[in-house]
């Protein structure tokens, strides 16, 4: 691979010669194609044909100028990428993951939706741009197959701690009031190419960008970030968590703005702030959250010495420590507790009391709070809902995201690793 950046004028001179400069063959010229090699990756080959084809489907998504010199720019980072194809496709072989036809008509008919292209007309749009539907039908399979074998490696090994989530939603409460940006990214990884061969080609995207190229397109096709199939999308983020080079330049830009290349140690990013935003942090206000509450009850009896009420405080956080959720918790309330033990109800948080408010307040869906000592005995209160005015729990849906985001965030990084371990294991033979 470390070979690819000298291949730009003998790729560009090959499919100029087999395909011609716009590339869409003739039929002498596709047959030629298809049996001239542009690689072989172990026991697979990539042929000129495959390679010109897969220029022309760039050039049209990203709504670049399809000129020879465009085409000599993209070449080694499309190669690149099929290369990485026939990896990642291989491994789905090794693995016995196939995708169905189904599955993949379904990906192109999102393509044909997100890209705004009548239902069913796929096909006959890369027609006019001189593109077979099979060659988009192939990076569709590739990416499809690579996320299911990224599933069966990675899923089972990759954990989240309620920790982690917790420590995550205490600094979104901390950050309320402060600016939060919707950021994309296109990001370009030194990796082992020289440096300037990086900076070079994110300077031409940066251009292309600044010209009216389509940043979804771009961001899919060129940005080896794992937000590249989401369009180079980040999501609401706070500078802070971008770090201080990255996010000292989104701090910097204005809603709709790109900046330039910005170089890091790992890389170049190209950055788009879609919007910005003052966090209101992740929990409804108090008038608008509604608890619903199960409570198991202890009697004291009259009079109870110390140790008594000790020993019977000590059994009801025994008894609510072993309840994993409210059915469980309801069970031991009514096998254990008095005849006051039961669901309470759905209460306004600022309708109970503030003892009992002080008890509930912080508390997630199926967790206890701790004992508290009332006049005739013991209670222990479980949260079994959380909702606020939207009929939804904030938190709740705030956890679930955090905790999908950690996921992939992680088995992002697994899977790059994993595919740079396929690439030096692997047979590649650059042909042109």
């Amino acid at each position: 691979m470390k070979m690819l950046h000298k291949l730009f004028s003998r790729v560009i001179i090959a499919l100029i010669v087999v395909m011609g400069l716009t590339g869409i063959p003739t039929s002498p010229a596709h047959s030629q194609a298809t049996l001239n090699i542009a690689a072989i990756v172990n026991d697979d080959v990539i042929s000129v044909y495959d390679l010109s084809q897969r220029i022309q489907m760039v050039i049209a998504f990203s709504r670049l100028p399809n000129t020879a010199e465009t085409q000599r720019r993209i070449a080694p980072d499309v190669l690149r990428r099929l290369i990485a194809e026939k990896l990642r496709l291989q491994e789905a072989k090794r693995l016995n993951i196939t995708i169905p036809d189904e599955q993949i008509n379904n990906a192109i008919a999102d393509l044909e939706r997100q890209n705004k292209i009548p239902a069913g007309q796929m096909g006959q749009m890369l027609a006019s741009h001189g593109i077979d539907l099979d060659s988009l039908k192939q990076q569709v399979n590739a990416e499809l197959a690579w996320i299911e074998v990224v599933r069966a490696l990675f899923r089972r090994v990759v954990t989240v701690s309620d920790q982690e989530v917790d420590d995550i939603i205490a600094k979104m409460k901390a950050n309320a009031g402060k600016p939060e940006y919707d950021v994309s990214e296109i990001f370009l990884a030194y990796d082992e190419k020289p440096k300037s061969e990086v900076d070079q080609l994110a300077q031409r995207i940066y251009s292309q960008l600044s010209a009216g190229a389509s940043w979804p397109q771009m961001a899919q096709n060129f940005s080896e970030s794992a937000t590249a199939k989401d369009g180079g999308e980040i999501g609401w983020s706070f500078a802070s968590d971008l770090g201080p080079v990255v996010g000292g330049v989104v701090s910097q830009l204005k809603p709709g703005q790109i900046s330039s290349p910005v170089s890091t140690d790992d890389g170049v990013y190209i950055l788009l702030v879609r919007d910005k935003r003052i966090a209101k942090g992740i929990e409804a206000s108090p008038e608008e959250i509604t608890l619903g509450i199960q409570q198991l009850h202890i009697a004291v009896p009259t009079n109870a010495d110390t140790q008594t009420v000790t020993d019977l405080t000590r059994k009801a956080n025994e008894l609510a420590s072993s309840a994993n959720d409210c059915k469980s918790f309801e069970r031991i309330a009514k096998s254990e507790g008095s005849d006051r033990s039961g669901f309470l109800g759905k209460f306004n948080i600022n309708q109970l009391n503030p003892q009992l408010k002080s008890m509930v307040k912080s508390l997630k869906v199926g967790e206890a709070s701790q004992p508290l000592r009332t006049g005739d005995g013991i209670i222990v209160l479980m949260v079994c809902s959380r909702e606020s005015q939207g009929g939804n729990d904030p938190i709740a849906e705030a956890r679930s995201k955090i905790e999908t985001h950690l996921l992939n965030q992680r088995m992002g990084r697994m899977a790059a690793q994993h595919q740079e371990k396929l690439r030096r294991q692997a047979f590649i033979d650059i042909r042109l």
